[in-house]
């Protein structure tokens, strides 16, 4: 008979491999449970939190990184999704997300609890790269960007922009993780038609939603404006955005030793 090939693994090798792993997952689970940072909710935000359950919201999205990924995290959504908005997601719906027939009572308590929960001392739900003892992301750096070279059309055009669901898909001067395309060049590739039939109707087949509640005539208009002059004035906005960022490292002592916390 031809001898059996040896092992990788000695028996008393994997003993130590198996003691390290379990070693490994025991102070993890200490750091995890010892953590003395803690929310202590409002009324109305338990009961926030009970509708959020209730309607299975942890399938799709995520809290503090843990969650399901159909849909985006929902950390730090009330800094990014005003009242109107959050009342048509949850009455109408958008996309995959189905409509839900809540009262406005219940659209309140969700509010509050998703405001309540957004607080960068506890957790962000994204990954901040970077100096984290810096608050410039590279979409606050973006923002700044904008806000400060942006005359008042298409600096209106970019405040529609960030305050409905387009800014939760695409990010600035790159194609995001979703599949949603860099915006900063759209103008190049559609004409103003186009565009238009875009920002009414969406792109269903390409899971794009149309935008709720519909867009008037005013902020298509302002919409337009800000992405055309965001295609013209390309190359400087970049350079300007890349300053803000210049010099930002990973500093692994400031980090949390688990970002999601």
């Amino acid at each position: 008979m031809r001898p059996s090939p040896p092992s990788m693994f000695q028996p008393s090798s994997k003993k130590v491999l198996l003691s390290v792993l379990v070693g490994c997952f025991v102070i993890q689970s200490g750091l995890v449970y010892s953590d003395d940072t803690d929310i202590v909710l409002s009324a109305d935000a338990v009961e926030g939190r009970k509708l959020f359950h209730e309607g299975s919201c942890q399938v799709c999205h995520q809290l503090w990184g843990q969650g399901g990924f159909l849909g985006p995290d929902l950390t730090n959504a009330s800094s990014r999704v005003d009242e109107t908005r959050l009342a048509s997601l949850l009455t109408v719906g958008s996309g995959q997300m189905p409509a839900y027939a809540y009262a406005d009572q219940e659209i309140q308590y969700i509010r509050s609890f998703l405001e309540e929960i957004d607080r960068p001392d506890v957790g962000r739900g994204q990954l901040r790269l970077g100096d984290p003892s810096t608050p410039v992301t590279p979409q606050a750096a973006f923002d700044a960007v904008v806000r400060a070279s942006a005359p008042g059309d298409e600096l209106e055009g970019f405040e529609t922009f960030s305050s409905g669901i387009c800014s939760a898909c695409h990010f600035p001067f790159q194609s995001s993780t979703v599949g949603a395309p860099d915006l900063s060049t759209v103008t190049e590739r559609l004409d103003v038609e186009d565009l238009i039939e875009v920002l009414k109707r969406g792109r269903p087949e390409r899971g794009m939603p149309p935008p709720s509640p519909v867009l008037s005539d005013e902020q298509l208009d302002h919409l337009i404006k800000y992405l055309d002059w965001l295609y013209q004035n390309r190359s400087g906005l970049m350079a300007e955005w890349g300053d803000l960022q210049a010099g930002r490292s990973i500093d692994w002592r400031k980090l949390d030793w688990w970002e999601f916390r």
